[in-house]
């Protein structure tokens, strides 16, 4: 896939009582077309800087942002207007003007555009409210709609455009963890269907590993980890990722070693990936080699579409060494923690 999305070198720094506050520092990421693209990262780890610069509502103060093929640092006033329709961007506590209906709302951006028809924006409003799920609800006004409701109606004006780039603010963080899900569909639908390139900030681990394939992990305005969803979340590198990881699975390796320091045994954990998840690995290894083992913490769950497991077992027997050589050949991770 080709990058539809580059930061070159880009630092952005906020000028407080005549000093200079840094909030990112050298960033370097690269988004390909088509693809759900996450920045994870704590209150003020500089998530908002970042994807304020896609669309240069913020200036870097360093380093060059190119959107399809083009500088943004070079465009001029009319260009950057252009360039801005092709950026379409979802807002954390939806944004929706209170004195129009949803059809109202859909339709502002278009008309600001003065590029289109009565009848044409009458056409694409209808279309966008029935892609959203809100095709009966043209006439109502933000305050009767609930939450998911409002999103839809964020979501159908962000693509009102035809954006090529979607951006999302905290999408769902205003909303109830069922709602979160439904959105998180319907973003991945709209990624599928349109073939559009989303970026998606959040400090949600839950929702990079149900939406995006790749992730930046953001700390101090710095990325400190970057990659394939199922690579950061599986295999945490750095500190700061394994934090998320762990908040999200509510155990990390100390917790594990204090709560089970009576079992006896090997502790190991085993990740699996693929259609190996689904394997019958564990009782194979305790037939051929007369192990014993059970389970002590463990997930089968997918990363986006992709399944995977990660168990914590205690192994007993005198063929440990040659268990865990068998998980090895078949491509399972073995992590020795014990």
């Amino acid at each position: 896939m080709s990058s539809l999305l580059a930061f070159h070198n880009v630092s952005k720094s906020y000028r407080v009582n005549d000093a200079l506050v840094p909030a990112l520092h050298d960033i370097n990421l690269s988004v390909s077309q088509g693809e759900i693209y996450g920045v994870i990262g704590h209150s003020g780890a500089g998530k908002s800087t970042l994807i304020r610069l896609i669309n240069l509502l913020e200036r870097p103060t360093s380093g060059s942002i190119w959107v399809d093929g083009q500088n943004l640092m070079e465009l001029n006033d009319q260009a950057l207007r252009d360039m801005r329709r092709k950026i379409g961007m979802i807002f954390q506590h939806f944004n929706l003007l209170s004195s129009k209906t949803v059809a109202q709302n859909i339709a502002f951006p278009l008309e600001i555009a003065k590029c289109y028809t009565a009848d044409e924006i009458k056409r694409r409003v209808g279309a966008l409210m029935d892609r959203v799920g809100l095709g009966d609800q043209a006439h109502k006004y933000p305050a009767q709609l609930s939450g998911g409701q409002k999103q839809r109606v964020g979501i159908a004006r962000a693509l009102a455009n035809e954006p090529r780039v979607l951006l999302c603010d905290e999408a769902t963080s205003a909303l109830d963890p069922q709602t979160t899900q439904s959105v998180l569909r319907l973003l991945n639908e709209i990624n599928v269907d349109l073939k559009l390139t989303i970026v998606l900030i959040t400090h949600e681990m839950n929702v990079i590993r149900s939406l995006c394939d790749h992730v930046a992990v953001l700390d101090g305005g710095r990325v400190m980890e970057e990659g394939k969803v199922s690579d950061v979340f599986l295999h945490p590198q750095h500190e700061t990722s394994r934090r998320f990881v762990y908040e999200s699975e509510a155990w990390d390796e100390s917790t594990i070693a204090a709560a089970f320091a009576h079992v006896k045994g090997k502790l190991v954990r085993l990740t699996f990936r693929g259609d190996k998840t689904y394997e019958p690995v564990l009782s194979s290894a305790m037939r051929e080699h007369d192990i014993e083992f059970y389970i002590v913490s463990g997930r089968i769950d997918k990363i986006k579409n992709v399944p995977y497991g990660q168990l914590v077992i205690s192994l007993n027997g005198k063929q440990i060494d040659e268990a865990l050589a068998y998980f090895r050949a078949r491509e399972i991770r073995v992590e020795e923690m014990r």
